[in-house]
């Protein structure tokens, strides 16, 4: 399929021309390339530099298989390199890799931009808009997947909201939940903090969540339960030091349950459902391509 008019229908789905810039990688980008002296501009799509949502980069005209990624990682680049294909579309939920326990964001190097061009790897990412789109969300499609009635839409981002709310069809112990939630992850390593027995209406934000005042608003939505990517900033900069700080002084005073699940595996359920059908319903062979360590 061409890439343009395949592009253009998600960019209409997720309306990204009436959404502001993204944060955070409209500041993220520029200032992490710039420490990086990588003229990423040479590289990318002038469109996309202004929203930061979108085709990002356009190496191909027509699209033979699509890969769908959380982070545009160099260890997910050099798996789609390893098959030899050309004519490759990358959907990518963040436009950057991330390091959860140690860096943060990262950079590509200037040699993966070169290698993409070369061979044909064209690259869409949405951050902002596959997080508060109406119906097909994050956040929403854990919801889903959990089968949770009653959803709410909650936690005010950009123009629309990235959180939900929602109910189980019957309350269930927690270690029921849990062992729910690592067959819907499908991840062996799950962190939790107990403070309830039982679980039954859950506030979900998809990803980072480590925001202590989003624990805060998800319990004052009468949840018992907040399930998120992340709880805990384990980033070493003085952000992410400043946030875990925050935590552990609100931790003695937290009565509702916590369950973190890795930012990525949290955000890879709908790219591996609703993104991966609205492909294949464009007639395209399409992937998701698994990071090796969710906790990295």
């Amino acid at each position: 399929m061409k890439l343009i008019p395949l592009t253009q229908k998600f960019d209409k789905e997720f309306n990204i021309q009436n959404i502001p810039p993204d944060m955070p990688f409209s500041k993220l980008i520029p200032k992490i390339y710039e420490e990086w002296d990588i003229d990423f501009r040479k590289y990318i799509e002038k469109n996309f530099v202004n929203t930061f949502h979108g085709l990002m980069i356009k190496n191909c005209e027509e699209v033979l298989k699509v890969y769908l990624t959380v982070f545009l990682s160099e260890e997910i680049l050099d798996k789609i390199f390893n098959r030899g294909e050309r004519n490759i579309l990358i959907f990518s939920h963040h436009p950057m890799d991330m390091e959860t326990n140690n860096r943060g964001f990262l950079p590509l190097s200037e040699k993966y931009f070169k290698d993409m061009r070369e061979k044909m790897v064209s690259v869409y990412s949405l951050h902002t808009p596959l997080d508060i789109h109406e119906k097909i969300s994050t956040s929403i499609s854990i919801a889903n997947t959990l089968a949770l009635k009653n959803l709410m839409k909650y936690h005010k981002n950009s123009i629309g909201f990235s959180g939900v709310t929602g109910e189980l069809e019957k309350e269930v112990t927690f270690d029921e939940f849990i062992h729910t939630v690592q067959k819907v992850f499908n991840v062996e390593e799950i962190h939790f903090i107990k403070n309830k027995p039982t679980v039954s209406k859950i506030g979900i934000i998809a990803g980072g969540g480590s925001n202590p005042k989003y624990i805060e608003e998800t319990k004052s939505l009468g949840c018992d339960t907040y399930l998120t990517g992340e709880y805990v900033n384990r980033i070493n900069n003085e952000y992410g030091m400043q946030q875990k700080k925050e935590f552990e002084e609100l931790k003695p005073s937290i009565d509702i349950n916590l369950i973190e699940c890795s930012h990525y595996a949290t955000e890879k359920v709908v790219l591996q459902k609703e993104i991966m059908q609205m492909f294949n319903l464009e007639g395209v062979d399409c992937e998701f391509m698994e990071q090796n360590n969710p906790w990295k």
